[in-house]
């Protein structure tokens, strides 16, 4: 008789730890949702940062370079970056210490007292730089693609194509710089030539191993490679023919911004792609 209690005793005790384990497992298992939705909100948010710190830089560099046609545009620009620095400013984020340190540099920045154009690029590179790193952190912080096969090709994004966007925008400052002041140097040109060859490997690189993962995971295509990579090298044509094949660019600094532009835009979609594919399904 006095076993049958026990037994009610030994039961409860182990739909107790049973009910303590799954609540705890629950617990875990939305932590890891939370964590991840932050991540993704994180790389939203930087993909958005680097395209305006880009698109800043270009048109900074066209004003001091003397057109200023494009100063508009260069305060647009201005107060969309400051709508993206307040979004930042409330993130609850373990990367705390370098989202303020990109905060701090854009509150310095975006005054846009220096005259100096040297400096002035200087600064875009370092903030655009320390972004990409930023974004490099937070999406190998945890695993994004949960062990889906269909999105193996995450790292080429967070890599390859980040930063053939990143060298686009830098040929892009540069070369409005060049076509606002109608002329360039031999450095100038020297630069350049590096840019377009930075260019046309990542993006040769990107393109290649995302042919290759949607031939392998046809499922996963939606990417319009072939468009993308058709106006890569348009741009590039437009580099090679309009600023490095001439000492006086007769093209203007408006029409080729908006060419680099095009370029950018384009490696910069299969970023927001490859987030549309992380939104929960």
């Amino acid at each position: 008789m006095n076993g049958f209690p026990l037994q009610l005793a030994g039961g409860a005790a182990l739909v107790i730890t049973t009910l303590l384990f799954y609540g705890l497992h629950r617990r875990l298992q939305r932590h890891r949702r939370q964590h991840r939705q932050l991540n993704i909100r994180q790389l939203a948010l930087l993909r958005a940062l680097i395209a305006g710190f880009q698109r800043h830089r270009g048109l900074s560099n066209g004003v001091l370079c003397g057109d200023a046609s494009l100063s508009q545009d260069l305060a647009a620009a201005r107060q969309g970056l400051d709508q993206h620095i307040r979004a930042a400013q409330e993130l609850d984020s373990s990367h705390r210490d370098a989202w303020n340190s990109l905060i701090d540099h854009w509150s310095r920045m975006r005054e846009g007292r220096s005259n100096d154009r040297a400096n002035n690029l200087t600064q875009h590179h370092l903030i655009i730089r320390n972004s990409i790193f930023l974004m490099e952190d937070v999406a190998s912080e945890i695993d994004l693609s949960e062990g889906r096969a269909e999105l193996g090709y995450l790292p080429c994004i967070w890599r390859e194509v980040v930063q053939a966007a990143e060298w686009a925008g830098q040929a892009r400052a540069l070369g409005t710089g060049m076509a606002a002041a109608g002329q360039s140097s031999a450095e100038q040109r020297v630069r350049m030539r590096f840019l377009y060859q930075k260019i046309e490997l990542l993006a040769g690189t990107a393109f290649a191993t995302l042919q290759r993962h949607a031939s392998e995971h046809p499922q996963a295509n939606g990417l319009r490679l072939e468009h993308r990579e058709q106006v890569v090298a348009d741009f590039l044509r437009c580099i090679k023919q309009e600023l490095l094949g001439q000492e006086q660019p007769v093209i203007a600094a408006k029409t080729y911004f908006q060419r680099a532009t095009q370029a950018i835009d384009e490696l910069l979609a299969l970023v927001d792609a490859a987030l549309a594919q992380l939104q929960p399904r």
